[in-house]
């Protein structure tokens, strides 16, 4: 190899080169020989192998390509099929690489063995092909003249196989799944779904409806893990046979989503003995926690960032229910799952940011005005009773002047969790700006409305603020037994009727009705009309 190929330009060049080139090519031997070229060019090697190899998996070694230099021609040679990988590439794996110089000829293995007999290796390279945190296979060259290799070429190599191990990923890929066509016709139509799912239930539910169509599943499980509390959060559960079931939060330091949590790894079991070898203490859920019929379980880790964001888990009431192909298939479901679940939560958070007071944690003006359109839309329709009630709350601006706007803000708070537990569900309560809230009763007679203004009215007014201005100002002592801090609200009530062309006249119908409660002493509650 001559002197320029070890300047650095020429370097980079050819990486470059080699990058376009695997990114063009979808065949696995095509991509195999471009790398091997490239180490050729880099390096130089009279024979070479690149075999495809997980130690996570315990599959047989598979060469995916191997070539001799025989009478000065580049020749792929068949011949080599290992049943375990070799020493050497174990040891290249643990090693993150090694060089051998050997200092005469040896024999090897037939199983191992290719190429020219009638010469044998005396340097070798040999370097793990990593992606991520996976092996997926070893790459070595070799050369038949003594002492031709140096530990930088071994930094090269091992740079070298860095950058080829997305494209034999990706190759580890096809080859793997050659014989799921029909599966994969289900995983691929479930994957655009997820990724285009803003809804974290809905999520789950394609996943498990994809696991049950390509593999074997009882029970069901997805779990989020929590690093602040160390706790596994149950997001999603299905029990045989296909009823939804809701299980507690618990402290990683048990159970399979513990297990998953503390080893980031996936976990397959396929039979009742070695569970129990695993010494997992399982953390049951479901009707049949006593009698359990699980035998086989396959989980695998939900990361995101290289961060454990949780696990999902597909469990059958069988033996030898899974294998890797299996477990491939859960981990690329798990890895959409993972991203699509936090965009929905973030989604969902953004919307809750967008839709919330930011004080009082209930609806802000924009949010409450879209959800009364709707109600009143429905009610112009049905002709069903509709009402609103406005509350505001009586000289709130000297109170603040007086005890400060912590003070203020704690008692527009308090106002917001009495009126929220007073409601029903399908109420529409928020705040519209200051100490102004607004309440939307749907299908409630004028009567039960008015009933509802009025304890209001009165459990606002009962509510003693006291303790919080001890609490926010400690240099006033003003605490006294018998002194009682608090504050009062006026109340307008106004009823939907066929006048009322617009929600914006209903509005302001129950704005009116409530200024004049105001006017008329505040702390009551006046109706429209």
């Amino acid at each position: 190899m001559s002197e320029d190929l070890h300047d650095s330009q020429t370097q980079i060049d050819i990486f470059a080169r080699l990058g376009k080139d695997l990114a063009s090519t979808t065949h696995a031997e095509t991509a195999a020989w471009t790398i091997l070229d490239a180490a050729d060019q880099l390096i130089g090697w009279d024979a070479c192998y690149l075999i495809l190899y997980d130690p996570e998996k315990p599959n047989k070694p598979r060469p995916l390509l191997t070539v001799d230099t025989i009478d000065g021609k580049r020749v792929v040679q068949k011949g080599a099929a290992p049943d375990k990988p070799s020493e050497n590439m174990l040891k290249a794996i643990q090693q993150g690489g090694f060089l051998s110089l050997y200092h005469k000829h040896f024999d090897i293995e037939p199983a191992l063995s290719f190429g020219d007999y009638k010469k044998r290796t005396l340097s070798q390279l040999f370097v793990p092909v990593v992606s991520g945190a996976r092996t997926i296979g070893v790459l070595s060259i070799q050369s038949y003249e003594s002492h031709a290799y140096q530990n930088d070429q071994l930094d090269l190599l091992n740079n070298l196989a860095s950058h080829c191990a997305g494209a034999l990923e990706r190759i580890w890929a096809q080859e793997a799944l050659t014989d799921l066509v029909e599966r994969l016709k289900v995983f691929h139509k479930a994957v655009g779904e997820i990724n285009a799912s803003l809804d974290v239930e809905r999520v789950c539910q394609v996943v498990y409806e994809t696991v049950i169509k390509v593999m074997a599943c009882d029970d069901f499980v997805v779990d989020g893990y929590d690093s602040k509390t160390n706790e596994i959060i149950p997001i999603f559960a299905i029990e045989h046979p296909g009823r939804r079931v809701y299980t507690k939060k618990y402290l990683a330091d048990h159970g399979l989503a513990g297990e998953i949590v503390r080893a980031k790894k996936p976990i397959l079991f396929n039979s009742v003995q070695e569970m129990d070898n695993s010494s997992i203490q399982f953390e049951f859920y479901g009707s049949q926690i006593d009698d359990d019929p699980t035998e086989s379980i396959l989980a695998v880790p939900m990361m995101l960032h290289g961060e454990i964001y949780g696990m999902i888990s597909a469990q059958a009431y069988k033996k030898d229910a899974y294998n890797h192909d299996d477990l491939y298939l859960l981990e690329v479901l798990a890895s959409h799952a993972t991203i699509a679940i936090e965009n929905a939560r973030l989604f969902d958070s953004v919307q809750q940011a967008a839709y919330t007071d930011a004080l009082t944690s209930i609806l802000n003006r924009r949010r409450f005005y879209e959800l009364a359109e709707i109600e009143f839309e429905h009610a112009k329709e049905s002709k069903q009773p509709l009402a609103i009630i406005m509350i505001d709350v009586d000289d709130f601006k000297k109170f603040n002047d007086q005890h400060g706007h912590k003070v203020g803000d704690f008692v527009l708070t308090q106002i917001a969790e009495i009126c929220k537990s007073s409601l029903r569900g399908n109420d529409i309560f928020g705040r519209l700006g200051g100490e102004e809230f607004a309440l939307v009763l749907p299908n409630t007679a004028y009567q039960n409305a008015l009933e509802v203004a009025h304890r209001l009215c009165e459990q606002i007014n009962q509510l003693d603020f006291n303790h919080a201005l001890k609490q926010f100002d400690k240099t006033k002592n003003l605490f006294q037994a018998d002194y009682l801090l608090n504050v009062s609200v006026s109340i307008g009530l106004a009823m939907y009727d066929e006048t009322c062309k617009n929600l914006d006249i209903l509005i302001d119908h129950a704005d009116q009705a409530m200024y004049k409660a105001k006017h008329s002493g505040r702390n009551q509650v006046h109706v429209w009309g």
